[in-house]
């Protein structure tokens, strides 16, 4: 007896059944249709031998198709593997492939039960006929008749005499079936993202709107090699810098995002498939929502909610299409840039697919969660009448309950309770069957309860920090202790760095009498940023002291320097946040003091102080893109005025006044923390305390012959010159490199490229460059030691150095083919040194 097409899906999922890949809509009343690979194999010599192997030719079937001729034999094969251990399977040609005068197999339609795999087709034709990969080509039997019949109802149906092939009425129907898989096909879950996966699991036991999804492969396939190359670009050097250049490289990856299209021939597919699942889509009948899906949305260790566009009650072919590109520009906008950065993701490979999906309009909408307060047993629920689109966007007030509340309602009370009696009831089964607390989105009409997403409870937690009220608060970063209930986010671990160590640091200065910048902690909403009275409070929390400000995100988004009256709309792009916003977000801000001169010191041995300046700025100094000069006090106790115990360069006069600040601070900060250089900034005739490193190496500085010894020792080995200037400067700028930690930043092409280099030598070689550009701490562990034309012996490429016993020294012009260092000393021999 033969299975009927209820019964081969039900057996599929049982898994008595192999078909892979599987399409709800291959179902046919008794059989399974299945497609013509993209191979032809033909036999070459005649005539043909069954005791030895028979050489073959093998032809690829192009997409614009291939001309099967008369009388000659082509073995082929089927896209799905199919087979079972259970039942015996069949195979014939479809009616509409068999009216073209075309044979797919001349003897052998049994298989063999046990066996599972592609098929070979034989393919013989009467006429001249072009056959396409993919089509639909023949059909699968499986034989034990059991099962609820369908009639058959297709395009043959009351047939009259003869009929010609209809096979064209299907063509673009199936194969946007396969680029556009439903919620009862088989996909790729890495393709089509944990929301729609979610919902296709569901949709066997719960209700569902129908759907189909655009799987992520679709946008990739969309960019064009010039977007690709440009797309890499950008969030290389965005990772390289840690977004020091973030609003600049976001603009570039916006414009790219802009320009990003549906291809034609994906469009063509879009709308057969929009027609075939929601008829009158091309009439504008049917109505529906269009949602984003990334791939790294709603798991458990990451929701990304609300980052990526939603469109809802969208009608038409076109309006689908500009939807879907809406979706995929809203991956390349700002927001949706910082909240990867800030989850560590660089990668330009866009990661979102699009659900196409029936809009419930709804008379009640919203969501349920399942153990929102550590209770096993109570849903919470949270509704609105009509759409839910509001709530989940923190806008609207919602109406409250929870399962309890239901419960203890009288049965009678009405259909409200009766639908959100279902809502718990969902919630729960959900609950129940993923083994872990669910957020459920919903919405209710006259059919029942409807499910429209489901995720893990991780991510409703953080969107739960919200506002209806206006907030616009600061706290000062060094100096106030925030509230219980205050939530830092992605800015945690920044904060605790700043205030565990600049913490005591700033208010040590302030007991001495030592100037500092003054730092917040800024939490907001959109309500309030955008609002006329919130604004006015953080322009009055800004005033004062410099003209610019930093500001810090997160880990991995930080330093970005904006004028402070740019701070609202530079708050506002980079989180996203819309007038009506009620989400929370917290950032750092910290006066940013360009000044006139970067100042660096530090003690020299017991009695001593070194202290190095720069026109450049502390950035420049400290990251080794800019030369210094040294102001040396051998002993500190013998005052300042007599020229045998201070060198003063040209310009150090300047800071003559502050000798003896720099030197008390630096000596109270060496009496709290061990060996240490301080950053500061003078500018204005004021000297700004900023920052400070602990020493973890050999702290002495020795000047001779007019060399700087960075970092004590000898080393000896072929001198290779790097004259990358542009992209060490541009790299040692960002803060992807620092004292305290430092991060792989080699990934970036033209850094990759100089490692590539320096470990292509048999020996470490000696590295000579401009200046000791931070960046350049990647090589330590490649190189024997480094020469610098000129730079600071305080920076923190200098330090690291020290730490891990690398010798380096300035010395400018320095060429040839080996080099020696030996404390302070270089020596060449040789011709020129290479060049990277």
């Amino acid at each position: 007896m033969i299975l009927t097409g209820s019964e081969i899906e039900r057996e599929r999922t049982n898994g008595r059944i192999t078909i892979e890949p599987f399409t709800p809509e291959q179902v046919n009343p008794n059989s399974y249709n299945f497609r013509l690979g993209k191979t032809l194999r033909t036999y070459q010599d005649m005539p043909l031998d069954a005791r030895r192997t028979n050489d073959f030719e093998e032809i690829e079937i192009p997409d614009d198709g291939y001309v099967l001729e008369p009388g000659r034999l082509y073995l082929a094969h089927t896209i799905e593997v199919l087979g079972s251990e259970h039942y015996a399977p069949t195979f014939a040609a479809r009616s509409s492939v068999a009216r073209l005068g075309l044979f797919i197999n001349l003897s052998a339609s049994l298989g063999d039960i046990g066996y599972t795999g592609q098929w070979t087709l034989q393919l013989y034709t009467m006429n001249r006929v072009r056959v396409y990969p993919g089509i639909n080509i023949g059909q699968m039997m499986w034989w034990r008749p059991q099962g609820e019949i369908v009639l058959y109802d297709g395009k043959y149906q009351g047939s009259v005499g003869p009929r010609s092939s209809d096979i064209h009425v299907d063509f673009d129907k199936q194969f946007a079936r396969q680029r556009f898989p439903g919620l009862g096909a088989s996909f790729d879950a890495n393709e089509v993202g944990p929301k729609f996966a979610q919902l296709a699991v569901s949709s066997h036991d719960f209700r569902v709107p129908a759907a189909f999804c655009v799987p992520a492969g679709e946008f990739t396939d969309a960019l064009t090699a010039e977007q690709n190359a440009a797309l890499a670009d950008a969030f290389s050097d965005l990772k390289a810098t840690v977004g020091a250049f973030f609003t600049d490289s976001v603009a570039k990856i916006q414009k790219i995002g802009a320009e990003i299209r549906v291809p034609e021939q994906a469009r063509k597919l879009l709308a057969a498939r929009l027609n075939e699942m929601f008829p009158g889509a091309e009439g504008e009948e049917a109505e529906l929502a269009v949602r984003s899906s990334g791939l790294d949305e709603d798991t458990e260790g990451s929701s990304l909610a609300g980052i990526h566009q939603t469109v809802l009650g969208v009608r038409g072919v076109d309006a689908v299409v500009e939807a879907v590109e809406q979706c995929w520009r809203s991956y390349y906008e700002a927001p949706a840039v910082a909240a990867r950065i800030r989850a560590g993701h660089f990668s330009p490979v866009p990661r979102l697919a699009v659900i196409v999906q029936r809009l419930v309009r709804p008379t009640l909408a919203g969501v349920a969660f399942t153990g929102l307060d550590g209770d096993d047993g109570r849903v919470s629920v949270e509704y609105v009448e009509g759409l839910a689109d509001e709530l989940v966007a923190g806008v609207a007030v919602p109406r409250r309950t929870d399962s309890d509340e239901l419960a203890a309602a009288p049965e009678d009370a009405g259909a409200e309770r009766g639908a959100l009696v279902e809502v718990v009831d969902l919630a729960r089964r959900l609950r129940e069957s993923r083994g872990h607390d669910v957020d459920v989105e919903w919405a209710a009409d006259a059919d029942g309860v409807h499910l429209v997403q489901v995720r893990p409870l991780t991510a409703s937690r953080e969107v739960s920090h919200r506002s209806v009220a206006p907030v616009t608060e600061a706290y000062r970063l060094y100096g106030d202790t925030l509230p219980a209930d205050f939530t830092l986010g992605a800015v945690a671990a920044v904060y605790s760095g700043y205030s565990a160590k600049r913490g005591p640091a700033h208010r040590l200065a302030h007991t001495h009498g030592v100037s500092t910048g003054a730092g917040w902690v800024l939490r907001f909403n959109g309500l309030g940023l955008h609002g006329a009275e919130g604004a006015a409070a953080l322009r009055d929390t800004l005033s004062g002291g410099t003209d610019e400000c930093v500001l810090d995100f997160g880990e991995t988004l930080r330093q970005i320097v904006v004028p402070k009256e740019e701070v609202p709309r530079q708050l506002a792009v980079t989180t996203g946040v819309a007038a009506d916003g009620t989400s929370l977000h917290t950032v750092i801000v910290r006066d940013f003091i360009r000044g006139e001169l970067g100042v660096i010191s530090r003690k020299a041995g017991e009695s001593g102080l070194v202290v190095e300046y720069t026109d450049e700025g502390l950035m420049a100094l400290n990251r080794g893109t800019a030369g210094g000069e040294a102001i040396v006090v051998r002993d500190v106790a013998a005052g300042f005025d007599e020229a045998s115990n201070v060198t003063w360069p040209d310009g150090g006069e300047v800071l003559r006044p502050h000798l003896d600040e720099l030197a008390r601070f630096t000596a109270a900060m060496h009496a709290v923390h061990g060996p240490v250089t301080l950053e500061w900034v003078f500018d204005r005739g004021t000297l700004y305390f900023v920052d400070y490193s602990v020493l973890g190496g050999d702290d002495t500085v020795t000047v001779a012959h007019g060399e700087v010894c960075i970092s004590p020792g000898t080393a000896r080995g072929p001198l290779l010159r790097l004259d990358d200037d542009v992209l060490l400067r541009r790299l040692s700028i960002g803060p992807a490199v620092s004292i305290d930690k430092s991060q792989d930043v080699t990934e970036h092409e033209g850094l990759a490229r100089i490692l590539d280099l320096v470990t292509s030598y048999d020996e470490k070689p000696v590295i000579s460059a401009a200046r000791p550009y931070a960046v350049l701490s990647v090589l330590i562990d490649h190189v024997a030691g480094f020469v610098f034309d000129q730079g600071s012996a305080l920076g923190h490429l200098a330090i690291l150095l020290r730490e891990a016993g690398v010798p380096a020294v300035t010395a400018a012009g320095i060429e040839g083919a080996e080099a020696v260092i030996s404390d302070g000393t270089v020596a060449t021999t040789g011709r020129k040194g290479e060049r990277a």
